[in-house]
């Protein structure tokens, strides 16, 4: 009978606390989250079995005798959403490109040399 009572959560009918409550809340957050990336599993798994593959073909090679340099390099697997440093090539997270980025264009090994003056004879 006080104004907190708005804030408190009830008991359901089962004597649990009110989930249907919560539960609303939850799924508009993720809801949220998930309007704002859109899922990759599929490429990510397909990524994932082309790894697999490569380590057995891998392990096959050197169990018959075979040198590890007879094998062609494993399947490189990319992050889309990985920010690329336009300086260093490097691939990032967005936070972690946000800081990376402003920093790397003021890195002097980023900058083209410059060359000397052509002497004349």
């Amino acid at each position: 009978g006080t104004e907190a009572e708005k804030f408190v959560l009830k008991k359901g009918p089962r004597g649990t606390r009110a989930a249907a409550a919560v539960a609303p809340k939850a799924q508009a957050s993720s809801n949220a989250a998930s309007a704002g990336k859109k899922s990759n599993w599929r490429r990510k798994h397909e990524e994932f079995i082309e790894t697999i593959r490569a380590a057995k073909q891998m392990q096959a090679h050197l169990a018959k005798g075979g040198k590890l340099s007879d094998l062609p390099p494993p399947p490189r697997s990319e992050n889309p959403d990985y920010i690329q440093c336009p300086h260093c090539n490097r691939r990032f997270n967005e936070a972690a490109a946000n800081r990376h980025i402003p920093k790397c264009a003021t890195m002097l090994h980023n900058k083209p040399k410059p060359q000397p003056p052509k002497k004349r004879y």
